[in-house]
């Protein structure tokens, strides 16, 4: 144990000298606590408003069960394929050799892994100013609530690495826990408009089955909102209740996790050592001896890449994996989420809109579409196949100039929102019977806000390196985007102000021209990005 102690003293040690050592990432981390101390401030001291001047707390349970879902369904569905890993080279390096028990190495990790969760969560704290301002909650509430989501987190960690060990080698076992997750989210999607619908289809019942008592008994994402709300109740019984049934997940998927066969500590080891000598291999100019180790069996159709010159063979390169993963290239399991999303989402538009008399107008209900499918993207898209591209050596040996191999290597990442927006929006359009010039528009800047997403994330690569899109860096990921989209607010303002009687419709052509030229301009600045190895490490 003094072993696994030193190895945790000499961590945080040598962090916060690689914190010193890099400036820009030392003033970034400062003014984000400042930021979070502000907010956490104002928000404690706003004056208490009368109670219906609040939005509907049922709001809330909705936004919140939503997020956990849409933590806990990828990272398993993931898990299915890979697992998951809290260890890092140097753990493989000191403590995988070590005559160490496995189970103090697991708790190690598991210790570790907790306080990283706690530490990634910081940033939602950000969130905690509207929260109080929208829904009348404290700071203490919203701290329960940004709990919730960090235990969601390492207990979703858990459970995947229980589903890896028990389906590793058993497509059959795999296939069963993929219907299982799917069966429990369609139920609790069908329990929630059930509800809506054959109570009224108004805003009350919308409100009264998101907060529905019977969602907090679906497994894992119930329980643990069941957990947080009940904190923010001071229900003590429920608290009681859902934290005995949270603590038995966690420890009994621990406990049949240390006490499985599985592979995965060979598994870690293998992916660690590869990406290891890639990035040594790229530092020492060499790419002799990197050996890519690969132990699953893929199903191959299809081989070789046959198209493309120089850079351009990363993109058909991508297309060749893409044909790999889903028969039809950038149709992704997103996109139909996303369409699905959409659908409903009109649905309930249409039925609040009739439910007050005058219905909501089409043009209105496609704007709050392309609001939630542009929020959404940002964590569909957050990161492409090109930043898989930076942990081998290849995209950095390649004889072509930067900018021309980082537009290639980004072109998957900017046509799968093309994809997508027309996808989309040609549905609603049907569907909500807008006219084409509505439902164009909407393509074209949900297609825009695409481009601002992949230049938002090559500026953070950048300037930060790999480290953008994890923990508090995330919030500085947003302040870049938000930076990025201030000339097409600016733009469209200034459209609206100066030219009167325009149809609001058109007030999105200045957004799309802005979001272009700005990513084009970022592309321009940060060609850089791809000269060297050093620069993303």
């Amino acid at each position: 144990m003094r072993a696994i102690l030193y190895l945790t003293r000499k961590e945080i040690k040598n962090g916060v000298i690689d914190l010193l050592h890099h400036p820009a990432k030392l003033v970034l981390y400062l003014f984000l606590a400042v930021i979070l101390g502000i907010s956490l401030i104002d928000g404690s001291q706003k004056e208490v408003r009368a109670p219906g001047s609040y939005l509907d707390v049922g709001i809330l349970h909705g936004v919140y069960f939503a997020i956990l879902l849409f933590i806990t369904v990828p990272s398993v569905l993931s898990g299915l394929k890979s697992g998951a890993t809290f260890f890092r080279m140097s753990d493989v390096n000191f403590l995988f050799v070590s005559p160490i028990s496995p189970k103090k190495i697991l708790a190690y990790g598991l210790v570790k892994q907790m306080a990283s969760t706690l530490l990634m969560m910081v940033f939602l704290l950000f969130y905690a100013g509207m929260a109080i301002n929208l829904f009348g909650v404290t700071v203490w509430q919203v701290l329960a609530l940004v709990g919730g989501i960090a235990l969601t987190v390492f207990t979703v960690q858990m459970i995947t690495l229980l589903v890896y060990s028990y389906s590793n080698g058993r497509p059959e076992r795999a296939e069963w826990i993929r219907t299982v997750l799917y069966a429990e989210t369609g139920m609790i999607v069908a329990f929630v408009m059930s509800n809506f619908w054959f109570h009224g289809a108004n805003q009350q019942a919308l409100y009264a089955a998101l907060a529905s008592p019977y969602l907090e008994f679906a497994p894992v994402v119930g329980w643990i909102k069941g957990l947080a709300f009940a904190v923010i109740n001071a229900d003590a019984a429920r608290t009681a209740l859902f934290a005995a049934i949270n603590a038995l997940t966690v420890a009994g998927s621990i406990l049949l996790f240390a006490n499985s066969n599985a592979d995965y500590y060979e598994d870690v080891l293998q992916s660690t050592e590869t990406t290891f000598e890639l990035k040594q291999s790229v530092k020492n100019g060499k790419t002799s001896g990197v050996r890519v180790k690969e132990t699953k069996l893929r199903k191959v159709t299809d081989t070789g890449i046959w198209h493309g010159w120089g850079a351009s063979v990363f993109f058909f390169k991508h297309i060749r994996e893409m044909k790999r993963r889903n028969r039809i290239p950038f149709l992704r399991t997103s996109s139909f989420v996303l369409v699905g999303i959409n659908v409903l989402l009109a649905l309930v538009l249409q039925k609040l809109g009739s439910s007050g008399g005058d219905g909501m107008p089409a043009s209105m209900m496609m704007v709050i579409a392309l609001s939630t499918s542009c929020y959404l993207q940002f964590f569909f898209n957050v990161a492409g196949d090109w930043t898989l591209e930076l942990m081998k050596p290849y995209i950095y040996l390649v004889p072509e100039k930067p900018f021309a191999k980082l537009f290639w290597a980004t072109l998957t990442t900017l046509l799968t929102p093309v994809v997508d927006g027309v996808l989309v929006f040609a549905v609603l359009g049907v569907m909500l019977r807008t006219g084409p010039a509505i439902a164009v528009i909407c393509m074209f800047i949900y297609i825009s806000m695409g481009c601002i997403y992949t230049a938002g994330n090559v500026l953070s690569q950048r300037m930060f390196g790999q480290l953008v899109n994890k923990g508090l860096l995330m919030f500085a990921y947003m302040i870049i985007l938000l930076i990025l989209l201030l000339p097409a607010a600016g733009l469209s303002l200034a459209v609206y102000l100066l030219v009167k009687d325009l149809p609001p419709v058109f007030l999105g052509i200045p957004v799309i021209i802005s979001n272009i030229l700005v990513s084009v301009g970022v592309f321009a600045a940060c060609r850089n990005v791809l000269s060297s190895a050093e620069m993303n490490s």
